[in-house]
């Protein structure tokens, strides 16, 4: 189970060390108390005479020091006191500080997230399904054209050990076209240029087809293509909602970006400021703004390009806790490439992603 409540490093002004001072104190002034009584009623303690006034300042040079230092005591206690109470005050606006910038980070996130748009179709959150369901075609026709291409160049493909998931992943998010391909082409090695050219053309298929449908149909929301003779869709049947292959860098590069940042600000706050449990409470604030969808393609994201930089948010912090695993069935399964993390976070009693639980 998550702690629900945010855990805080306040100085506290009554602490351990407070009472102990404080008992200390205590002890000696009911000593104090008694001394009088002690120099002037028993016999057996000898100040040197029992006249009156000399008893007086006996027990008054006897005293007069000692309280002296119990008022430098009491001094030393408020200027402590108020000590603690100057750290606590820094340490509050040190936090007041950084929950004004987090909030206003998650803020521009959600205004991201509402402002995302593709063509005036679709819009807001909604956005995040259709394209995952486009990078899954993507996807789709890329092992297509591997599958159907020769023993020679599958070898050719083989050989150049292509990640056919960021190869998928990096059409989908540039898109086909002149200006598109500028962006990643180039990057490409041999094969990958061979497999390109195969994939664009099926790609290039499917936006003259949802072209003809749209010119056929221009008030309709979307267009179904590849439908069974059944009429009833399957995991092959592709739905567009706009034109597609298209790109998304547009949208997703800010969006991305600025996400990453705000993690990392939470993150590497010093420890003396955030402890880990203060510092998972503002990740899962942050989680709570990420729409399941959003987490399928934030993995997505992370898998094709930044494994690295994310693995410690998505593991220990788990930021993709939400992530719908069942659909995360393109590319490497996250429980197959966080496999080690899991059993790690097991043996805490923490379990990773949301469905294990």
């Amino acid at each position: 189970m998550e702690k629900s409540d945010k855990k805080t490093n306040e100085v506290r002004t009554y602490d351990k060390e407070f009472w102990a001072y404080f008992t200390v104190f205590c002890v000696i002034v009911f000593g104090i108390c008694w001394l009088p009584y002690l120099l002037t009623q028993n016999s057996w303690i000898s100040i040197g005479t029992n006249v009156p006034n000399e008893i007086g300042d006996a027990i008054g040079g006897t005293l007069g020091p000692i309280v002296a230092l119990l008022a430098s005591a009491l001094t030393f206690l408020a200027f402590w006191v108020q000590y603690k109470a100057n750290q606590q005050q820094q340490y509050d606006l040190k936090i007041e500080r950084f929950e004004n910038k987090f909030y206003e980070l998650l803020q521009l996130h959600r205004a991201n997230t509402d402002e995302m748009n593709i063509a005036d179709r679709v819009v807001g959150r909604k956005c995040f399904v259709q394209m995952f369901n486009e990078l899954r075609y993507s996807f789709m026709i890329t092992m297509d054209q591997y599958k159907a291409s020769s023993e020679a160049e599958k070898k050719i493909y083989d050989d150049a050990k292509i990640d056919f998931l960021r190869f998928a992943y990096t059409i989908f998010f540039s898109g086909t076209g002149i200006n598109s391909e500028k962006q990643y082409v180039s990057s490409f090695n041999d094969a990958e240029r061979k497999l390109y050219i195969d994939c664009k053309s099926a790609m290039v298929r499917f936006q003259e087809d949802y072209s003809a449908a749209k010119k056929k149909n221009p008030d309709s929301r979307y267009f179904t293509f590849d439908l069974p003779l059944t009429q009833t869709a399957d995991e092959r049947t592709k739905v567009f909602y706009y034109f597609p292959f298209n790109g998304h860098g547009n949208r997703l590069g800010h969006y991305y970006r600025h996400l990453y940042q705000t993690v990392r600000y939470v993150v590497e706050q010093n420890d003396s400021l955030l402890d880990f449990e203060q510092k998972y409470f503002y990740i899962k604030t942050l989680r709570a703004q990420l729409s399941n969808y959003e987490q399928l393609m934030l993995y997505y994201n992370a898998l094709a390009w930044y494994k690295d930089e994310w693995h410690l948010f998505f593991t220990d912090f788990r930021l993709i806790k939400n992530l719908p695993l069942g659909l995360a069935d393109i590319g490497t399964h996250p429980e197959v490439l966080f496999g080690e993390d899991i059993k790690r976070l097991r043996t805490k009693g923490i379990e990773m992603f949301e469905l294990h639980e």
